[in-house]
């Protein structure tokens, strides 16, 4: 610990190299034409009966694999809201999901956010996906992880790179759809409401098409059968690429996501 006249005592440490790749993907996801829809969705049977299932087989089901499996769903019914762009004549529409999901895990005392991804997710059980969660959460990381699961070839040499040449890189990578695909999925989910107890919007950035942030759970009345009772509301907030999407199917996709979410789909 250090201190210097009038600033109080501080300490300096060094910059993570982790951090260098958490700012690459910012930087890719401004390149992008992204536009956000924020929304809220009632949760109520679905956290009731992710309860019920937790009791019944005596460990736990992710509130988020399952919120993955509905998004995934609603995606494969509107597969233009994962299209990507190809040049400048041609969109490239996948008919798998495959989806990147962030998990925070401590690599050398510090938490990172890390990705992994969940390869056709829409044929997927909530099930199936839940365990591949688990399977990521439990995974051991050292320095140089740049994903969960098979860690690639070339990760602690783009970490070395200089910032201009990984931009370079990144920037070559998004001009490939498949190579998009094929390293990072085309659908993007991020949990920030399971970090802390919050109430509230957080809006994702990153270079994918379309990418979610779940935020935090609010109780607060809603209209059951004509009656007004306490429910548990979800806040989600989505971007989704306007280069390859206009209004009028993203507000059926989303419509879709809130009917499948409320009937608690994949339970």
């Amino acid at each position: 610990m250090t201190t210097m006249d009038q600033l109080g005592p501080f300490k300096m440490q060094p910059f993570s190299k982790n951090r260098e790749l958490v700012i690459d993907i910012v930087k890719l996801g401004r390149s992008k034409h992204h536009v956000p829809i924020l929304f809220e969705v009632d949760v109520t049977d679905a956290r009731n009966r992710i309860r019920l299932l937790k009791q019944q087989r005596g460990e736990p089901l992710s509130f988020t694999g399952w919120a993955v499996k509905c998004i995934a769903q609603a995606i494969s019914e509107n597969k233009q809201m994962h299209a990507i762009r190809r040049g400048r004549r041609q969109t490239v529409v996948f008919e798998e999901v495959d989806v990147l999901l962030i998990v925070q895990k401590s690599v050398e005392g510090e938490l990172i956010p890390l990705p992994f991804v969940i390869r056709s997710a829409n044929g997927k059980s909530v099930l199936q996906i839940n365990e591949e969660i688990l399977v990521a959460k439990r995974q051991d990381v050292t320095k140089g992880t740049m994903t969960l699961g098979k860690n690639p070839w070339y990760a602690n040499l783009y970490l070395s790179l200089p910032s201009m040449i990984r931009s370079l890189v990144g920037l070559r990578m998004m001009r490939n759809p498949f190579a998009i695909k094929r390293n990072t999925g085309t659908v993007g989910v991020s949990s920030i409401g399971m970090m802390g107890n919050f109430a509230g919007w957080a809006i994702p950035v990153g270079p994918l098409p379309i990418q979610f942030a779940l935020g935090g759970i609010a109780n607060k009345p809603g209209f059951v059968d004509g009656q007004v009772e306490g429910r548990e509301f979800l806040s989600v907030a989505f971007v989704f690429d306007h280069d390859v999407v206009d209004g009028a199917p993203v507000a059926a996709f989303t419509s879709r996501l809130v009917e499948l979410m409320q009937s608690t789909y994949g339970l």
